[in-house]
């Protein structure tokens, strides 16, 4: 009868035991790292995406609102469409005879973006013509 024979030892069995623990832990904590991150960098691209579809949907209504003062530079009502899944709305305010303000609120998945132009009567021309003097976006 043969004997069999162990080249390692109870206490390198033990420590061999220890590395495979350590270095899955290891590996573990790594994967959840990485996980972690991606699921981070998809919602941060998520946001980006709506806040940039957000800016066109309300810039979409300043157009809107630009073209109805260049039509009627006194115009009075209110606008409203929908792009993209969204919404806008465009409202006007009076400055002076010769400036208005148009003031378009985007609405997309229950979040705004306005965006506000100050438009100008030029008069010194042949005919009188509306020009867009300042574009803001405050939010």
């Amino acid at each position: 009868m043969t004997e069999h024979k162990s080249y390692l030892s109870c206490t390198d069995q033990g420590m061999a035991l220890v590395l495979v623990l350590v270095f899955t832990a290891a590996l573990m904590v790594l994967g959840t790292a990485l996980i972690t991150y991606a699921v981070n960098e998809k919602l941060i691209a998520n946001y980006n995406s709506q806040d940039i579809r957000l800016y066109y949907i309300a810039e979409a209504g300043t157009e809107t609102g630009i073209a109805a003062l260049q039509q009627d530079f006194y115009y009075e009502g209110n606008l409203s469409g929908f792009l993209d899944g969204g919404s806008f709305t465009v409202s006007f305010k009076t400055v002076d005879s010769y400036n208005r303000d148009v003031i378009s609120v985007g609405t997309l998945d229950g979040n705004k973006k306005t965006i506000t132009i100050s438009m100008e009567l030029k008069t010194d021309q042949d005919e009188p013509i509306a020009i867009v003097k300042e574009w803001y976006n405050p939010n």
